[in-house]
C-alpha cells in the first residue's frame, strides 16, 4: 500500500482555491485502480492540507513546491515604546506604603 497526493489550484469567482487529493495505491494488485482517501478544500493552503488530512511536513513542502507557490512574508507592525513601571520600582513603592500603615498603627 502506497499514498499517492495530488495538488492544483482553481479560481473561483476570483478567488484561489487549493484542492489536495490523497491516493491509496495497492501495487502488489495489478490493474487495481487508485482509491480516494481524502480530499480538501480550502483558500488557505494549510488549511486545506489539514482538510485532506495530510499532516506530514515533508509531504506538505513538496506539494507546496510543486504548485509553485509564493510563501506570503510576515507584515511588520511597528511597536510603540510604552514605558513600564520597573519590577523593583514597584516593589519599592508597595514596601514604602506598607511601612506606612504600620507606623501609623
Amino acid at each position: 500500500m502506497e499514498h499517492i497526493y495530488s495538488a492544483y489550484t482553481k479560481v473561483i469567482n476570483d478567488v484561489t482555491f487549493y484542492f489536495l487529493k490523497k491516493y491509496i495505491t495497492f501495487p502488489e494488485f495489478q490493474d487495481m485502480p487508485e482509491v480516494l482517501d481524502s480530499m480538501g478544500m480550502h483558500r488557505d493552503f494549510y488549511r486545506a492540507c489539514d482538510i485532506a488530512k495530510i499532516y506530514d511536513e515533508g509531504i506538505v513542502n513538496k506539494l507546496f513546491d510543486e504548485l509553485h507557490i509564493m510563501p506570503v512574508s510576515g507584515k511588520i507592525i511597528p511597536g510603540y515604546n510604552k514605558k513600564s513601571i520597573p519590577h523593583s520600582l514597584g516593589k519599592n513603592i508597595q514596601q514604602v506604603i506598607l511601612k506606612l500603615r504600620l507606623a501609623g498603627i
